[in-house]
C-alpha cells in the first residue's frame, strides 16, 4: 500500500480508514493518488469504487489534479471490469451531497458493470425540456463559469 501520512484524511471517514488500511476492503487497484475496491453493498458482481487516497468530500472540494487522478483510474478500472467481466455496458455514478444520494462523504466513483438482463433501472424518467428554459439556465451558467 502507498498511503502518505501527510495526506489529509477526515477522522471518522470510511473510505480514509480503508485508504489507511484500518478497514478491510477487497482492493481491485491503487496508485500513488487513488484505491479501487470493491462495494461492500454492491448492486452487481464487480461493482467498484474509486477514491482518492486524499480526502474530498464531493466534486465541489476536490483539486482538479486529484479529480484527474480519479478519473484515470477510473478508466484504467473500467477497462479490467470489461477485460475481466465482459459485461455488457458499465454505468458510472458520482454523486454530491446528501440531495444528490450521495452517503458516504468522501468523494468516490461507482463503477457498475451491468448486463442486458439486469435489473437495474435508472433513478429517473427522462422528460424533455423546453428550448426557453435550457436557454435561460445556459445563459446563467455561461456568465458565471
Amino acid at each position: 500500500m502507498t498511503f502518505h501520512p501527510s495526506a489529509p484524511a477526515s477522522r471518522g471517514c470510511v473510505f480514509c480508514s480503508i485508504v489507511a488500511g484500518s478497514l478491510p476492503s477487497h482492493r481491485i487497484y491503487e496508485d500513488q493518488d487513488t484505491l479501487a475496491f470493491l462495494d461492500i453493498h454492491p448492486a452487481a458482481a464487480g461493482h467498484t469504487l474509486v477514491v482518492p487516497k486524499t480526502h474530498a468530500t464531493d466534486l465541489f472540494t476536490i483539486a482538479p489534479e486529484t479529480a484527474a487522478a480519479v478519473m484515470r483510474s477510473a478508466t484504467r478500472v473500467a477497462r479490467r471490469l470489461d477485460e475481466v467481466l465482459t459485461p455488457d455496458g458499465l454505468t458510472v455514478i458520482q454523486t454530491n451531497r446528501a440531495a444528490g444520494w450521495q452517503d458516504v462523504f468522501h468523494l468516490h466513483m461507482h463503477l457498475v458493470p451491468r448486463w442486458d438482463t439486469d435489473t437495474l433501472v435508472r433513478p429517473w424518467t427522462p422528460e424533455a425540456a423546453q428550448s426557453s428554459d435550457l436557454a435561460a439556465v445556459a445563459a446563467q451558467l455561461q456568465t458565471r463559469c
